[in-house]
């Protein structure tokens, strides 16, 4: 019995009904969102101290019990630890080892200089050698020495009694004390103590009586010089020039203690007082000493500094309105299906472990680049670097890979990951998944058909997004500062970038990993200026024009359906790629060449008609099409007969028709598996048989569409296709009904001429 079709259209009530459903879904979730979200942050926390003004003396009019577990930093016993851990901090001084060989060289040059100048004093002794004696000394050492004491120094030959190693010894035994300029007035610890640093030695600590001082150094000198039986006037002249020679060689250094201090600081904690639920601080009816009403106003003042500067009324109508907005869309770009279904699951798994791994580096990673690397001091906290981390990436992939609604699935999984990562943040959970949403919806507005909607959707779309977020969660965290907001929107801002990074770098890798068919991918494959169409339209127009028509029934068709037209295009232009080497054996390409049939048995031309199908999975691999694509090839005649070679075979047989061997004349392929495979299967035969018609009617038309859906369905060549319903083989039939009236039913007559007359006069 003949299978009698309807021609439908897309349902329409039934996409009504869906609208319905999808917006009374949207209605419900919105309401939970509201009824969580305002739990979670709208309601106010309880407060422990209700009466922040009590002072010493006062009686409790209630309990005062803690509400929730507070950290009170005690500022008192924090500023008392930094002054006690300051004051402990050991001054730094630095000790120049050079210094100590300079010295004696500088001595044993005086020596040698006194020496000669009082031989040529000697010989002239005048006013002249004393002068230029005396210029030398000021140009060599830099001393300004009297004339008159000079004399005496040079007269009285008091240096060339001093045994010179013997000083030698001694300044040398000073330098190893270390010298400062006065003990009195001296930096030092609460235990008179000191640190010495010096080049290419460790640190040591003295005490400063172990210091020597210049005074002390002055006193040794003499002491050293009466040993040397010199008089009381010789030691006061030869120590007033040794003393020029003898300087400090350990200084106190200022800016090294200073850094001392600032490292000590850096590494005392506050003095908290942990305060536990439940933890009864006052009963109602007791007076309130000194120490608990401080208590009660470091309480009170913790708690004023939890409470938000912006209500966070305001972050629920932000949140509200985003997923409103991006609710309608989703619910709008519904599909029912997506090119890559089947890697769904394996390339969400594996951009969720890539996300959480890389949430973890940056956790690890971004405080210190700041803390080491930075050029000027940043005052960040540990929320700023949350929002520094690129969560938007993951986003970007799935919904410029898939569907908006895969994406905004991975969205909310997403926010839990980071939420996680970030130490269960629900702030932070927010942060992302908003921003992830704007990604879904950037990548949604800006299409897939390049690469520029990646950074589109995230320069126009995740970028603001962040910075929107991070001040509507300043403005209603704790203690918003300028400052900080500052440098969260700074991070929120580097965020997006590196999210866009990290996303174009992944996008290409998973495409090759995955083997996954981007909507790009088939753009670029669907270009007809590519070298096997430009071979295709040289070799066999009549293919390459049959393929351009069935491109076009699918794809009206695949419209209808709810399908992706682009994928259903693609593939209906490359499946006769099998034909281009061996044009002359198909019927769309004879007006160029011969029939070689009339030369052929049965049996061979059906071989021969057969074997475009392998042919064209050789071209397909060579030329490395996706499996979606070539799959077109194998599936577009399923397994059916050559019907025209195999009625000729029979008709011309001499024996029985049970008898012929039909896989000769089978095309040796598969079935659809699939709805685009079943619509190019209708569409190739369509196209064909309506071409053969010339110039069909309407009813025409109807009846070839038909019969060729009937007779496929009578030889069950969809069986074993996924999806495929009675109502979407009638949805495909009214859709090339209505292309191809279009096609054939809107030619008028060329106006001034009647090309029938003229030739039947010529003839």
């Amino acid at each position: 019995m003949k299978f009698k079709l309807k021609f439908l259209k897309p349902d329409k009530a039934s996409s009504a009904n869906g609208r319905k459903r999808a917006s009374f879904f949207t209605i419900f979730s919105g309401l939970l969102f509201v009824v969580v979200l305002s739990y979670l942050l709208y309601i106010p926390p309880q407060k422990t101290v209700v009466d922040s003004d009590l002072k010493a003396g006062d009686m409790v009019a209630e309990d005062i019990v803690i509400k929730k577990d507070i950290s009170i930093e005690d500022e008192k016993s924090t500023a008392r630890k930094r002054d006690d851990e300051v004051a402990n901090v050991i001054p730094i001084y630095e000790y120049y080892t050079e210094k100590q060989p300079g010295t004696g060289d500088l001595i044993k040059d005086w020596f040698t200089l006194i020496r000669q100048s009082r031989k040529q004093y000697i010989r002239g002794r005048n006013n002249k050698e004393l002068n230029r004696i005396k210029e030398s000394i000021e140009k060599k050492f830099g001393l300004e020495i009297p004339a008159g004491r000079l004399k005496n120094i040079l007269d009285s030959n008091i240096f060339s009694r001093i045994e010179l190693n013997e000083l030698l010894k001694f300044i040398k035994s000073m330098d190893e004390k270390k010298i400062i300029t006065s003990k009195i007035g001296a930096r030092k610890s609460r235990r008179d103590t000191i640190r010495i640093v010096s080049k290419g030695v460790e640190p040591i600590i003295l005490k400063v009586e172990e210091l020597l001082d210049l005074k002390e150094v002055e006193i040794a000198l003499d002491n050293f010089l009466n040993e040397q039986k010199f008089k009381a006037r010789d030691r006061e002249r030869i120590s007033a020039i040794l003393m020029e020679f003898i300087d400090i060689n350990t200084a106190y250094s200022m800016n090294l203690t200073q850094e001392e201090g600032v490292r000590v600081l850096s590494g005392i904690s506050p003095m908290l007082i942990k305060l536990k639920t439940g933890r009864v601080i006052l009963r109602k009816g007791e007076e309130v000493t000194a120490d608990q009403a401080r208590m009660i106003h470091l309480i009170a003042a913790v708690e004023k500094k939890r409470q938000p500067g912006l209500s966070n009324f305001f972050l629920i109508m932000a949140v509200l309105g985003f997923l409103s907005f991006f609710g309608r869309k989703f619910f709008k770009v519904w599909k029912s299906d997506s090119i890559n279904k089947d890697k769904l699951l394996l390339v969400t798994g594996a951009t969720l472990i890539v996300s959480a791994a890389i949430y973890r580096i940056s956790l690890f990673l971004f405080p210190i680049i700041l803390k080491n690397i930075s050029i000027i001091e940043i005052n960040y906290n540990i929320k700023s670097i949350y929002y520094a981390v690129p969560f938007g990436f993951g986003a970007l992939i799935i919904a410029f890979t898939f569907t908006m609604q895969s994406a905004v699935v991975f969205s909310f999984v997403n926010a839990i990951i980071g939420a996680v990562a970030c130490n269960w943040d629900f702030r932070i959970a927010l942060y992302i998944l908003l921003g992830n949403l704007a990604v879904c919806y950037g990548i949604e507005y800006y299409q897939r058909l390049k690469r520029s909607p990646i950074i589109k959707a995230a320069v126009f779309w995740l970028l603001p997004a962040n910075i929107v977020l991070i001040v509507l969660l300043n403005l209603t965290g704790d203690n918003t500062v300028l400052e900080l907001l500052s440098i969260d929107v700074a991070m929120g801002i580097l965020s997006s970038i590196f999210a866009l990074v990290l996303a174009s770098f992944i996008i290409p890798i998973w495409e090759i990993w995955f083997s996954l068919v981007t909507e790009l991918k088939l753009i670029e494959l669907a270009n007809l200026n590519l070298p096997i169409f430009r071979e295709m339209l040289e070799k066999a127009p009549g293919t390459y024009h049959h393929s351009q028509m069935v491109a076009s029934l699918a794809e009206a068709a695949a419209q209808d359906l709810g399908r992706i037209p682009l994928l259903v295009t693609t593939m209906a232009l490359y499946h006769d790629i099998g034909k281009i080497d061996s044009p002359h054996l198909f019927t769309e390409n004879h007006t160029i060449y011969k029939n070689p049939h009339d030369n052929f048995s049965p049996r061979e031309s059906a071989k021969n008609i057969i074997t475009h199908i392998p042919d064209g999975i050789e071209r397909a691999n060579k030329i490395k099409l996706p499996e979606i694509v070539k799959s077109s090839i194998l599936q577009h005649h399923g397994t059916k007969l050559v019907r025209f070679f195999f009625d000729k075979a029979r008709q011309m047989s001499s024996i029985e028709v049970d008898e012929i061997d039909e896989t000769a004349f089978r095309y040796q392929g598969e079935k659809p598996q699939n709805i685009e495979n079943a619509i190019i299967m209708l569409a190739d035969q369509v196209e064909a048989a309506t071409k053969s018609l010339g110039a069909p009617d309407e009813e025409e038309i109807k009846n070839v569409i038909e019969e060729i859906i009937s007779v496929n369905i009578e030889e069950n060549q969809f069986d074993e296709c996924e999806g495929l319903t009675f109502k979407a083989l009638n949805i495909i039939a009214g859709s090339f009904h209505q292309k191809l009236s279009s096609i054939y039913h809107m030619r008028i007559s060329y106006p001034g001429f009647d090309f029938t007359e003229k030739k039947e006069n010529n003839k």
